[in-house]
């Protein structure tokens, strides 16, 4: 009796995340997510600066096209040098690269590059738009295969499922108010 009772709650545990309950989404899930809002973070930050002062839109847009003239990058698959040129390029504007769950430049965005290289200086929202748009469509699809609830912990990101999309919606809101309201009824759907 005591084992049924016990297998019971484990099973009950198990499937509280699946009905939308308070739980704990997987681990991957929680890096993925917790990866996902600090690429939108440094875009949205990148994002406030270049639209505050022109000269550091013009700033940054050097600094890409100086890595992006070494040639490094030109590969699919980026060898060491493509790497450490894939490095610098993250250090002048983060959100052009995609790192792994340690914060190692991994590939580059070649989306947000394009852009950014075509509209830096002149629409810092636009140039910035691939990369927050890559990852709030990650977020949702994340959110629409876990069915977290508003109180379903996210690992990695040290926040509840509510907390993290409100969180987004405030960092997204001023530069992409279109992918804001995404995230917010995905939020109003919890």
């Amino acid at each position: 009796m005591r084992a049924l009772a016990c297998l019971l709650a484990v099973l009950a545990a198990a499937t509280l995340p699946a009905c939308g309950g308070p739980g704990e989404l997987a681990g991957e899930d929680g890096i993925a997510l917790a990866l996902a809002r600090e690429r939108i973070a440094a875009a949205a930050r990148t994002e406030e600066r270049m639209a505050a002062d022109p000269d550091v839109a013009a700033r940054l847009l050097r600094r890409v096209r100086a890595v992006v003239a070494t040639g490094a990058l030109e590969p699919r698959q980026l060898d060491e040098f493509g790497l450490a040129a894939l490095g610098r390029l993250r250090l002048a504007v983060p959100s052009l690269a995609i790192v792994d769950e340690r914060g190692i430049p991994r590939r580059l965005d070649r989306a947000a590059l394009t852009a950014f290289l075509a509209e830096a200086e002149r629409d810092p929202a636009a140039a910035l738009r691939p990369a927050v748009a890559a990852e709030t469509d990650r977020v949702l699809e994340i959110f629409a295969a876990a069915n977290p609830g508003p109180d379903t912990e996210i690992p990695v990101a040290d926040m509840h499922a509510d907390l993290y999309l409100a969180d987004l919606v405030a960092r997204v809101h001023a530069g992409w108010p279109d992918l804001a309201a995404r995230l917010a009824a995905a939020r109003s759907d919890l």
